[in-house]
């Protein structure tokens, strides 16, 4: 394996895997998932069409590149912010273009209405305005007197009071990255199938490169990306309330062109799910927020995490060895993992275990200004020698060291790194998300009889946080019984072999179906 990107695109692989902010770029639990269905087949080869922000966050890849990927390229979805400058000399350049934009207008319609009925002809009619001789370009939107008499419109539905300068470059922020799509599965690898790991663009990519190929279409989602996105949204301060006064929709707190972002993702959510032949999720939670925002229920199918947990035993304390009073927090320092949660907590366990340690293990990077305030909140509450942050570490080195492995997420699926502390003999407490439940307490019969792994606790409630870090950290035949579950559920239903196994399985049917259909034909 070598870190370098390999850009081939000529080569033909069995699947290729879209990817928005993840592997082999950026670290966290997808990445893991993405690099274990990777080397876990190594007879098939893969190819990786990467989506990411801006032009500079992504220098070298932070994962090694595993040898059956045969082909790599790098997109960037933002540009940099428009200038003031730029946004004025747009509108002398207002132009007439010949070309019929009534098809433009009607799939806008589409895109702004989160409730209508989508299939793969809507999905075709998107792909045919942004792919192909007669695609609409970026310049045409921008400088279209059509495109202009189309936004207009839209303005004139929207609440009376809204700034028409900041909805109209918002719509040409949400629209820009869909040319890039429609650049990109023009000249897109070829492949058997296509296979996105979210909805969002990659997902409305995989749904335009199905639409142009005919070849076979999968999606998996670890965490809901429309919901990633609300909360993403809810906590952004590039939308100003003094401009939008007006709120609808999702919620008392998000305004007019917050709902509209929304509605958006939603919409390219729904041409995903109808345009793929069958979409994973991790957990029935999952899936049934996936059946409320579009996905036919007879696509779907449960296939959980799994981690290595034969690679992880060697990671385990020898009994005997007491527990440590370090509690760790393995994730990116970002506000969807509550960091803050976190240290608040520690300020409360650090007065009943004086010799406490917290530790922050993962990448600094992503959110700079989070993560400078998140240092000096522990300053502030005088936490320096208690609270410390390590950035990345190996977890088989990491694990051994831990009595808790934590989450204060206000956001998960299934978390892998819950799942890796359980294969090391490390309990958890989380916050109450995605199927942490699950995998503390079990889901079936069978699972709930091997006891609690740790503990459950509500979102943002640093109180109640401490106090399962104390009852655990203090209480040794907790902590061991605990252990004990964690280990046993972890071997029992989570180990990645079975998980590979079944995306193995799927891969080559649909593979199997498309060798037929190609000699029948």
């Amino acid at each position: 394996m070598n870190t370098s990107p390999r850009f081939n695109p000529d080569a033909h692989a069995n699947v290729c895997l879209l990817l928005e902010g993840t592997f082999p770029y950026v670290r966290g639990g997808v990445s893991t998932w993405v690099k274990q269905i990777i080397e876990g087949m190594p007879e098939l080869t893969f190819s990786i069409i990467f989506l990411g922000a801006l032009d500079g966050d992504y220098s070298e890849p932070a994962y090694d590149i595993p040898d059956n990927v045969v082909h790599l390229e790098l997109h960037y979805l933002l540009e940099q912010e428009e200038s003031a400058e730029s946004k004025q000399s747009f509108f002398s350049k207002v132009k007439k273009f010949r070309k019929d934009f009534t098809l433009n207008s009607q799939m806008h319609s589409v895109l702004a209405d989160s409730e209508g009925t989508l299939d793969k002809e809507v999905t075709a009619k998107f792909t045919s305005l942004l792919c192909g001789d007669g695609a609409i370009t970026e310049k045409e939107l921008r400088h279209s007197k059509e495109s202009w008499e189309t936004v207009r419109e839209k303005y004139l539905n929207a609440p009376e009071g809204l700034d028409f300068n900041h909805f109209f470059w918002t719509v040409l922020s949400m629209h820009g990255p869909l040319f890039t799509l429609g650049k990109i599965a023009e000249n897109a690898p070829s492949a058997d199938l296509y296979h996105s790991v979210s909805t969002g663009y990659s997902g409305f990519l995989g749904a335009m490169l199905q639409s142009r190929s005919g070849k076979p279409y999968l999606i998996s989602e670890h965490g809901i990306y429309t919901k990633e996105r609300e909360l993403d949204l809810a906590q952004v301060d590039w939308i100003p309330e003094d401009l939008d006064p007006f709120r609808v929709g999702l919620s008392d707190d998000m305004s007019y062109l917050r709902a509209v972002w929304i509605r958006f993702f939603k919409s390219l959510g729904r041409m995903s799910y109808a345009s793929a032949d069958q979409v994973f999720t991790l957990y029935n939670g999952n899936r049934l927020r996936q059946i409320a925002d579009g996905c036919p229920s007879s696509k779907l199918e449960i296939i959980p995490n799994g981690v290595n947990v034969r690679g992880l035993r060697s990671a385990r304390r020898p009994d005997g060895d007491g527990v440590p009073q370090v509690v760790a927090l393995i994730g990116r320092v970002v506000p969807i993992k509550d960091i803050k949660n976190f240290i608040r907590a520690m300020r409360i366990v650090k007065e009943k275990i004086p010799g406490v340690e917290g530790w922050l293990i993962g990448p600094q990077d992503e959110d700079p200004d989070y993560t400078h305030e998140c240092k000096l909140l522990v300053e502030s509450l005088d936490l320096v020698d208690t609270v410390k942050f390590l950035g990345f570490q190996k977890p088989s080195d990491i694990f051994p060291q831990l009595g808790l492995n934590v989450l204060t997420s206000v956001s998960e699926g299934q978390p892998l790194v819950t799942l890796e502390g359980y294969a090391a003999g490390v309990p958890a407490v989380t916050t109450d998300v995605g199927s942490c439940a699950e995998l503390v307490y079990g889901v079936s019969e069978e699972d709930v009889a091997i006891g609690a792994a740790g503990a459950v606790v509500p979102i943002a409630n640093p109180g109640l946080f401490a106090d399962a870090v104390v009852e655990l950290l203090g209480n040794e035949d907790k902590w061991l019984a605990a252990r004990k579950a964690a280990i046993e559920r972890v071997e029992r239903f989570y180990d990645d072999q079975d998980m590979i196994s079944r995306y193995e399985q799927i891969y080559r049917r649909h593979l199997d179906s498309e060798t037929s259909l190609e000699k029948a034909s």
